[in-house]
């Protein structure tokens, strides 16, 4: 165990360092999930009785394009250049390979959503973080699952042709339970902390969560030998 957590910090490190050196990517991906809440801002009018459902569905769908972005290139930079298979070769587990990437993967939609919170609830004059602690978790615990199977299917789909297609055509159908959990959740503490459905939803994303890494880890071995 201590070797697949040395393992995952060194390759988790260089993905972060790599990333710190363009910046472009991360850029570019922060401005296309504003360029979608502003958008929805001009589409949708928000009032007291729609702003749950509306903010709650507006910041999931944001959040869903900027990550699906990202993981897409967690694994291309690395099929371009031929390092996947360098990486392989190396003599660690594969998992540390997958942990590496979903660590990264998720950090980088963390930072996404530091920034654009903050301008949603300026731009929609709406506060969705008034039960930060709540509305903190509901935002880990689903970009967590998100996470944990786009990063499984952004191994498999870089190896096929028209992957930049197929990313999402293989990701979001999956992802469609844990978006409606997450955002059911979102709106459910917006409207006034309506806690019974905050929760009921809660469990179910943790079950997601559960399911989707554990598979994702013990799949992953197999489908990153795969030519």
């Amino acid at each position: 165990m201590r070797e697949l957590i040395t393992s995952t910090k060194a390759i988790l490190f260089k993905d972060i360092k790599t990333e710190l050196r363009s910046r472009e990517f991360l850029g570019n991906t922060f401005m296309f999930a504003l360029l979608v809440i502003v958008i929805f801002n001009f589409a949708f009018k928000l009032t007291p009785e729609n702003s749950p459902e509306l903010a709650s569905g507006i910041l999931w769908i944001a959040f869903l394009f900027s990550g699906t972005l990202g993981i897409s290139r967690s694994f291309q930079v690395e099929k371009e250049n031929e390092c996947i298979q360098g990486l392989t070769l190396t003599p660690v587990d594969r998992t540390a390979i997958y942990w590496a990437k979903f660590l990264g993967n998720l950090l980088f939609l963390i930072v996404i959503q530091v920034l654009i919170i903050p301008i949603f609830i300026v731009l929609y004059n709406l506060n969705v973080m008034e039960h930060f602690g709540l509305m903190t978790i509901i935002l880990f615990l689903g970009d967590f699952g998100f996470m944990a199977l786009g990063t499984l299917i952004a191994a498999i789909s870089v190896n096929l042709k028209a992957k930049e297609l197929l990313l999402p055509v293989l990701l979001l159908p999956l992802l469609v339970p844990l978006i409606i959990f997450a955002a059911g959740a979102t709106s459910a503490l917006i409207d006034s902390g309506n806690m019974d459905d905050y929760y009921s939803r809660l469990k179910l994303i943790i079950a997601f969560d559960v399911v989707f890494f554990t598979v994702s880890s013990l799949l992953f071995e197999y489908i990153v030998d795969e030519p």
